[in-house]
């Protein structure tokens, strides 16, 4: 699928193939070099023999590049007309998307990409940007106006949505944010509609057009903005360079004379960037010379998105790799390879252990309480117990937990710890309960036959149920995820969330909680062995 603004017949490819024979030959380019069209030649050697310069945009990401009425439109979409018709030549819009827009140029699908493509140091090995940039963004944290996250030291503690796959996901994870992982971007924005997100994550230029909506920019607004990121046209690294050496003066001119910025006003795009670029391209050392368009002084470096390294990183992926050649497994351990993902892991497993541990003590403490309390002589201690007892068993413990949550975050900003101890609690509640009331119908038992009926002799007879009671606390476990500990489930899913790996992730998970549920049965077990 592409659009096109004009397809030159035999005539016009006759004529222009004798006027390119003129304008190509100062370049180094014969004339009959470019009537012919040789697909070994440069990238603008070929479209300025055809006449079409293929040009790689998006299709879905409003007010940079849509498509309306068949017709694709937008700040991009009228930046790649101008560079085109610069450059003497016919737009031909073909559609890309960020999984496939490197790949495009790569595959020679396309001869540019503009393509909300932010420049960074990785990239700059997969592709050629062209300087000037003509936009910049940055992630900014968005969420509803009542909610105060002034700073980015704030966000510990707080759920935030994001998508899959952002680089700038492991800033917010680092910083103790719980994220909450989605497909696309677009998803956010309706889950910010619904209430269903009270934050999320994203590049600035994805909510811009939503903020212009009254309705929604009552509701939400921008707490803090972070990582920011200059966007590009990409050309191919091989048989690019003199495309790239072509749109750079265009580009400079297009800042310098105010079109990108009438642009930007006209399609709603925010300005601020394309103001101190007009400023800048205007004046010296920027405004003429090729040696401009390197100077630091013109031109932003560009992002490091680059994530520090584990010690054990290459040992990783050398396993990595020969267990894809000799047995066909495409295993991938990202927590292993990044020094955040290293961390959020051990972390998670740290506080995993702890939650389980804790559970299971609070769990038996908690049946303890309950079984004396549910005896005592006095009404005042039963009545309330018996109420706390029906309230606990009959509410699903997703929502004991997430109760406990808000109870939490109303007090102020949630702890690791704080949360830690706020879902042992609600853990040892939830099954306690139940072990309580195990407890005391054991000694109403016991009394009945005439035998001891202690407290001692209560948690004897109701030993099995206890333990049962412990494997549903540690099994229950990872709904602390809900209200911030940073046990392994929500490691894991940090990690995904910059990663882009779910799969193999998610799998290791599985067999940890298999591991520590076989344990506390284990362990169970034998104290039910033991137990005279």
């Amino acid at each position: 699928m592409y659009w096109t603004s004009a397809r030159p017949d035999r005539v016009v490819r006759a004529l222009r193939g004798l006027v390119l024979g003129l304008l190509l030959g100062p370049l180094g380019v014969s004339g009959s070099a470019a009537a012919d069209c040789d697909a070994e030649a440069d990238v603008l050697s070929r479209a300025q023999c055809s006449g079409v310069l293929r040009i790689g945009v998006r299709s879905d990401y409003p007010p940079f590049a849509t498509t309306q009425r068949g017709e694709p439109s937008g700040f991009e979409i009228a930046l790649a007309r101008r560079l085109a018709a610069g450059l003497g030549l016919q737009p031909q819009f073909h559609p890309v998307t960020p999984a496939n827009r490197i790949a495009a140029l790569a595959d020679d699908r396309v001869d540019l990409v503009i393509a909300t493509m932010g420049h960074t140091v990785q990239r700059d090995a997969e592709v050629r940007f062209v300087r000037p940039h003509y936009y910049q963004s940055r992630t900014v944290v968005l969420g509803d106006r009542r909610r105060v996250v002034a700073t980015p030291a704030a966000i510990a503690g707080q759920t935030v949505c994001v998508s899959v796959g952002n680089s700038t996901n492991a800033e917010l994870a680092e910083r103790g944010a719980n994220l909450m992982l989605f497909a696309s971007a677009q998803q956010l924005v309706d889950q910010l509609e619904l209430g269903a997100c009270r934050l999320a994550a994203q590049d600035d230029s994805l909510f811009a057009p939503h903020l212009l909506r009254a309705e929604f920019a009552a509701r939400h607004d921008i707490k803090f903005g972070f990582s920011p990121q200059a966007w590009g046209v990409a050309v191919r690294p091989q048989q690019g360079e003199r495309l790239a050496a072509r749109l750079s003066p265009l580009l400079r001119e297009l800042h310098a004379d105010g079109t990108l910025l009438a642009l930007a006003q006209t399609h709603g795009v925010d300005t601020r960037f394309l103001l101190a670029e007009q400023a800048r391209w205007r004046a010296p050392p920027c405004a003429a010379g090729d040696t401009a368009f390197s100077d630091p002084r013109c031109v932003a470096a560009p992002h490091d998105s680059h994530l520090q390294p584990t010690p054990i990183a290459p040992a990783v992926q050398r396993l990595e790799d020969w267990l894809q050649a000799q047995a066909g497994l495409e295993l991938a351990l990202p927590m292993l390879k990044t020094r955040i993902g290293l961390e959020l892991f051990l972390q998670g497993i740290a506080y995993s252990l702890l939650l389980v541990a804790g559970a299971v003590i609070a769990t038996l403490a908690c049946s303890a309480g309950f079984a004396l309390g549910l005896a005592a002589r006095s009404a005042w201690l039963r009545w309330p117990l018996r109420l706390l007892l029906l309230t606990a068993q009959s509410t699903p413990l997703v929502l004991l937990m997430l109760f406990a949550g808000l109870l939490l975050s109303s007090w102020g900003s949630i702890s690791a710890p704080g949360a830690l101890a706020t879902a042992v609690l609600v853990l040892g509640l939830f099954n306690g309960s139940s072990g309580g009331q195990a407890v005391a119908e054991s000694r109403d038992a016991l009394r009945g036959a005439g035998l001891p009926a202690g407290l001692r002799d209560g948690l004897r007879q109701a030993r099995a149920q206890l333990v049962a009671f412990a494997v549903n606390a540690t099994r229950g476990s990872p709904s602390a995820s809900l209200i911030g500990v940073p046990e392994l489930l929500s490691a894991q899913t940090d990690i995904a969330s910059f990663t882009g790996e779910r799969g193999f992730s998610f799998a290791l998970l599985l067999v940890f909680y298999m591991a520590v549920v076989s344990t506390v049965v284990w362990l169970g077990r034998r104290w039910l062995e033991r137990a005279p």
